[in-house]
């Protein structure tokens, strides 16, 4: 500690390297700290994004669900004759995706610009739906009427001049409906 004091205090012009050297970390630290930032933003932003479209999926198929009476218990079923029939549908979530994020098709992924770079691309969603079991016996530790799914966000890095890979991450949602009434 005294050995850095002296440097500092050094009026000798001797401690310039070292400035420009402190200067260097702190600007290459800034950048990481705001790089990061900017990643958990755009994550944030699509996680929701495509958390809102799973639960339109979910909410979707309210016209299908079954008046069960309790909250909760409700399910992706129709009356056919005297029997219930397993009724449910996955939905558009890109669809909705490209009017709320305004991504764009291109090849198999959903790509978002800013300007003319690629911010993120959306890739591989599956969204798969679980029915609550009809008329359960016992109540406790049944499912809901829920969407889950997974989707790929890639996000290429504006830190390090292109020689970093982009962050790549499989974000798992899920939606629930619960009838109001």
């Amino acid at each position: 500690m005294t050995k850095l004091r002296k440097i500092i205090s050094d009026k000798s012009g001797s401690s310039a390297p070292l400035t420009v050297a402190i200067v260097l970390v702190v600007m290459i630290l800034s950048c990481t700290v705001f790089e990061y930032m900017r990643l958990m933003v755009i994550a944030s932003g699509v996680r929701d994004a495509v958390q809102a479209a799973m639960v339109e999926v979910a909410t979707g198929n309210w016209d299908d669900a079954y008046n069960g009476l309790r909250e909760g218990y409700s399910g992706g079923y129709t009356l056919s004759g005297a029997d219930w029939v397993v009724k449910m549908d996955t939905g558009d979530v890109y669809s909705r995706l490209e009017s709320t994020l305004g991504v764009k098709k291109e090849g198999g992924k959903y790509v978002k610009y800013t300007g003319p770079d690629v911010e993120y691309t959306l890739s591989g969603l599956s969204v798969s739906m679980q029915n609550a079991p009809l008329a359960p016996s016992n109540v406790s530790g049944i499912s809901q009427l829920s969407a889950t799914g997974t989707v790929d966000m890639e996000v290429p890095l504006s830190f390090g001049w292109g020689h970093l890979p982009p962050l790549k991450i499989t974000m798992k949602l899920k939606g629930g409906f619960t009838p109001k009434f």
